[in-house]
């Protein structure tokens, strides 16, 4: 089991230059998931994706699995928040991060959603089928680079080295999700895990033959999220379940598996627990802090570091500093 991730608010990520290493601060407070406590199943459940509006599709479906409510997965409504979520990044945050203006007229179609294809061609090319690229077929996309986004990519593999902010743990699991939400189970006992979009991803051809070549490197790491955010475009598939003990729920969110659990007492919830991706992912000593610790903290972690940060995509805000008062903190 481990800390209820809605405890964490912010984290700080410092770049501390005398030590030559980045140092990591946490920011806690009120559990958020208490405003659920007290209620009857009917009424958390209609809570929940309320207070946890984020990935508001997906906390409805975990929500309601773990109060034992009828749940229909919203498909479609996930793979919006999907999209969505991915695309904001793409087209806004990594431009920035290259001192590149944002991709305007493909944030004007996500505004205005209409046809799917017309976004995935704004984000890739037309009739560019990304996740079963070879490796020579990425290669001539990116010399191509119709699109911004393909350009930025472009930039990021011609220029980053594989080595800067690679790391990698195991692949979070529905059975270490539920381990973890288990108050019977010993603390930490399902170790670190990652969860993101790489792990949806991992299995289609150019991922997978990016992995055997290079592992998780940030240019591997910022794909997944163009391939993952194509394969939510396209018409919604069954979403995935799990054979759970009652009182537990999992959904695919957007960044990551998402995990409810619920004690009830008297038809009423007694106790509630949720496990975001970043419970995971920004745990320490986890995914974040390794990607981290190897980036070179020299001038270019400026233009890399919100990258690094994006390609793992926290729940939660981040702020970053390069303060020179930093080195002397």
């Amino acid at each position: 089991m481990i800390h209820a991730p809605a405890t964490l608010r912010r984290l700080t990520i410092a770049l501390d230059g005398r030590a030559g290493m980045w140092r990591f601060g946490r920011e806690t407070g009120p559990d958020p998931a208490q405003a659920l406590v007290g209620r009857t199943p009917d009424e958390a459940a209609r809570l929940a994706p309320l207070v946890f509006n984020l990935c508001g599709a997906a906390h409805g479906f975990a929500a309601a699995t773990a109060l034992g409510l009828p749940a229909a997965a919203d498909g479609a409504a996930m793979a919006r928040e999907t999209v969505r979520d991915h695309a904001l990044a793409m087209l806004h945050t990594w431009p920035q991060a290259l001192g590149e203006a944002p991709d305007r007229a493909a944030l004007g179609l996500l505004a205005r959603p209409g046809r799917p294809e017309d976004f995935a061609a704004a984000l890739v090319g037309e009739g560019a089928d990304l996740s079963s690229f070879s490796r020579a077929e990425l290669d001539s996309w990116l010399r191509e680079a119709t699109t911004p986004t393909a350009r930025l990519l472009a930039h990021m593999r011609r220029e980053v080295d594989p080595a800067e902010g690679r790391a990698g743990l195991p692949e979070l699991t529905a059975q270490d999700v539920a381990a973890a939400l288990d108050p019977a189970r010993t603390p930490g006992a399902e170790g670190l895990r990652e969860t993101s979009a790489l792990g949806r991803v991992a299995h289609t051809p150019l991922v997978s033959a990016l992995l055997a070549g290079e592992g998780p490197s940030l240019f591997v790491r910022l794909l997944a999220r163009l391939v993952d955010c194509l394969a939510a475009l396209k018409p919604a598939s069954a979403v995935p379940t799990y054979d759970l003990p009652a009182g537990f729920g999992i959904a695919p969110a957007a960044r990551g598996l998402l995990g409810h659990g619920v004690r009830l007492e008297a038809g009423r919830v007694a106790a509630y627990r949720i496990l975001s991706p970043s419970a995971w992912n920004l745990a320490p000593g986890g995914l974040l802090e390794r990607a981290f610790a190897a980036l070179t903290p020299d001038p270019t972690a400026r233009r890399l570091a919100p990258l690094l940060v994006s390609a793992i995509n926290p729940c939660v805000p981040v702020t970053l500093s390069y303060a020179e008062e930093a080195a002397h903190a």
